[in-house]
């Protein structure tokens, strides 16, 4: 009897571009995206650069629901997202690796493919926690893993000294990509966690953001991002009991 094949979507954020061995286009309702694919033994996976490959498209520009279905449309049951992060706590320091357990929407984008459904997904537990146990774990091995609640804030301007005084209140660490990934996921039935790097202290808790900063730590983390992505992959159980694959099914009215 053959073994199920597993796939898995990793969505890259700044700093990580190629992580496939073929490009293929794949054709959506919401537009057209390249995404790279490569095949290990049991295991497909489908890279999608959030950004493009040369980092040109700005956050709040980015196309979530066009990226979120061909995924969908590549069969992928479980997406690992990367992101840097800004941290709203001193002892979340740059270089700190952060997988988020909940989050707060600042934005003021669309965030549902339900427009003339009425669906109501269950957000209590937003992440898969199975992709979540298997990053951490993964990440575990190699450096030490905060968690906490993403702040996602509109872009593509960074945040000013009392938005970050107020948000600190609430969240360990501002973003501006998790949203609406992690809603557009869940309402397509995908599992989804996300692994952050922390680039920079938010606004106030250093004397300036200089954007360069953020790919330069990138440069630096990104073997061990790779490493991380790869191992928690392969922690993954191939079945899923999460009940994610379920969440639109069960938001349903009528």
């Amino acid at each position: 009897m053959n073994s199920k094949v597993m796939r898995v979507g990793i969505i890259g954020g700044t700093g990580i571009y190629d992580f496939g061995d073929s490009a293929i286009k794949i054709e959506t309702g919401y537009g057209n995206v390249d995404v790279f694919y490569s095949k290990k033994g049991e295991i497909e996976t489908f890279f999608l650069p959030r950004h493009g490959r040369g980092h040109g498209i700005p956050p709040h520009k980015i196309n979530y629901k066009a990226n979120i279905q061909a995924l969908k449309n590549c069969k992928v049951e479980r997406i690992i997202a990367l992101s840097t992060v800004g941290s709203m706590r001193k002892e979340i320091k740059p270089g700190s690796i952060f997988i988020p357990s909940d989050f707060i929407d600042f934005t003021k984008r669309k965030a549902t493919f339900f427009d003339d459904d009425v669906i109501h997904v269950d957000m209590s537990q937003p992440f898969c926690e199975e992709v979540r146990h298997a990053i951490i774990k993964s990440a575990k091995k190699i450096v030490e893993v905060f968690e906490g609640v993403y702040l996602a804030t509109e872009g593509p301007r960074l945040e000013t000294k009392a938005e970050i005084m107020m948000f600190s209140k609430f969240a360990h660490v501002v973003g501006m990509t998790l949203v609406p990934e992690v809603i557009l996921a869940r309402e397509k039935g995908i599992c989804y966690a996300s692994l952050c790097l922390v680039s920079n202290m938010a606004a106030g808790l250093q004397k300036e953001l200089p954007a360069d900063e953020i790919v330069s730590i990138y440069s630096k983390k990104k073997d061990m991002m790779l490493k991380i992505i790869k191992n928690a992959i392969k922690e993954i159980p191939k079945e899923r009991k999460c009940g994610c694959g379920e969440a639109a099914i069960k938001g349903k009215i009528g």
